[in-house]
């Protein structure tokens, strides 16, 4: 078995004084845990073990006595609160440093934390001081122990620093190794101020590589998230996890994405975009919806208030306003006019409707589904198609127009007459 085996602990079953795991809390997206383990990632900790995320812990102690260490590990990092600042560099250089030291505990440490008073290490010097205001060192509340050392303090210790005590008291070595300054997961106080740092990090971040972001500060990028440069982020938006943008596509103001392919040069402006994509030079918006499994091509125009979902649309297409299309397949170069919809579903089935190239679909046309229309179809302003429309043909289906002459002057006559 290998000396160097190492693994990560989290005490995700210790609640905090408003009742929430600092694990479980939310911080841009995603919950702390998440951001730790992708800094884990490609580091000697990356092997994570937990405590029961079920079991409500009332302590350190429990938590720690109840913890299953793995046979195959003989270093172990215990955090018993998060701090989603932690970078990978950052668990790669204690990981280092305690490797090479060999000392029976090190311990993170920063310059704006004051964790626990009592918690007695070794400073430079090697002689023994406490981690506290005053002391040199301010203790965040995470070490790598020798699974050795850490057993011989389970069930012992009341928290992660009375263990580090304990086992100085029995004459262990403790390694100091700082870290940058972080924000400890103690309430949703810290929450919200961790995440204004992730936020800002991520969005100078994508600033320096050539993404304008007009207002960092009101602006929520997923750390997953790729943006090519030249991209422009107007204020007040929400790029969720799993979002592509292409080079100078702008994207806002107040627009979602979440799972979004957006291609290069195109613009999104106050639109939720989910779970599609769309090409190049396409645009969306103003107060457009595209809901899940959409593709749309290049130099599309999917206009204000159109929803589409699981929803083909061609290159060059142009749904401009007003549009419901759902559960269709649509050409290119398709024209529609305002207040079409694709009546998709009869209250038990959804179903499709095609549409091929050069289509002209007139105001007010509903197309119930299961429907096809050919290549370059003309649907009359108001027309309902239930049958297939052949290529090059004119669809109309309304009542012939009727003009009763003088019928709206006689009537006023009346009216008014009647109301003397």
């Amino acid at each position: 078995m290998s000396s160097n085996v190492m693994m990560t602990l989290f005490l995700d079953g210790v609640r905090q004084t408003d009742g929430l795991c600092s694990f479980s809390r939310k911080v841009l997206f995603t919950d702390a845990e998440t951001w730790i383990k992708n800094a884990l990632e490609n580091t000697p900790l990356q092997n994570i073990i937990s405590t029961d995320k079920q079991t409500v812990f009332t302590s350190e102690k429990q938590a720690l006595s109840a913890a299953k260490l793995p046979e195959d590990a003989e270093h172990i990092l215990v955090m018993a609160v998060a701090m989603p600042e932690l970078t990978k560099s950052d668990f790669s250089k204690i990981a280092a440093l305690h490797l090479a030291i060999g000392q029976d505990v090190t311990v993170f440490a920063g310059n704006n934390v004051a964790y626990c008073e009592n918690a007695v290490i070794r400073d430079e010097n090697d002689a023994v001081c406490k981690i506290g205001t005053g002391n040199g060192y301010r203790a965040l509340p995470a070490a790598i122990f020798k699974k050795s050392a850490l057993e011989k303090v389970i069930g012992k210790a009341e928290n992660l620093f009375d263990a580090i005590n304990l086992l100085v008291s029995d004459g262990a070595a403790v390694e100091v190794c700082n870290v940058d300054d972080v924000t400890v997961l103690t309430d949703g106080i810290k929450a919200y101020e961790a995440q204004k740092k992730l936020v800002m990090k991520i969005n100078f971040g994508y600033i320096a590589k050539g993404v304008q972001i007009f207002s960092p500060e009101n602006t929520f990028i997923s750390p997953d998230a790729q943006i090519e440069a030249g991209a422009v982020i107007l204020p007040n938006c929400l790029i969720k996890q799993g979002c592509k943008i292409g080079a100078n596509a702008t994207i806002g103001p107040n627009t979602v994405l979440e799972k979004a392919e957006i291609g290069a040069g195109t613009n999104v402006n106050n639109s939720q975009f989910t779970e599609s994509t769309i090409g190049e030079s396409a645009t969306v918006g103003p107060f457009a919806y595209v809901r899940p499994n959409c593709k749309i091509g290049d130099k599309t125009r999917i206009g204000d208030f159109v929803e589409l979902k699981k929803a083909n649309i061609g290159n060059g297409t142009k749904v401009s306003h007003l549009t419901y299309i759902g559960d269709a397949d649509v050409g290119e170069r398709v024209n529609f006019g305002c207040g079409t919809v694709v009546v998709n579903y009869d209250g038990y089935t959804k179903s499709k409707t095609v549409i091929g190239d050069d289509c002209f679909i007139g105001c007010n046309t509903n197309l119930v589904a299961p429907v096809t229309l050919g290549d370059r179809v003309f649907t009359a302003a108001g027309t309902t198609v239930t049958k297939n429309v052949p290529d090059g043909a004119l669809t109309v289906a309304r009542s012939r127009q009727t003009n009763l002459e003088g019928w709206n002057d006689r009537r006023r006559e009346r009216m008014a007459a009647e109301n003397k």
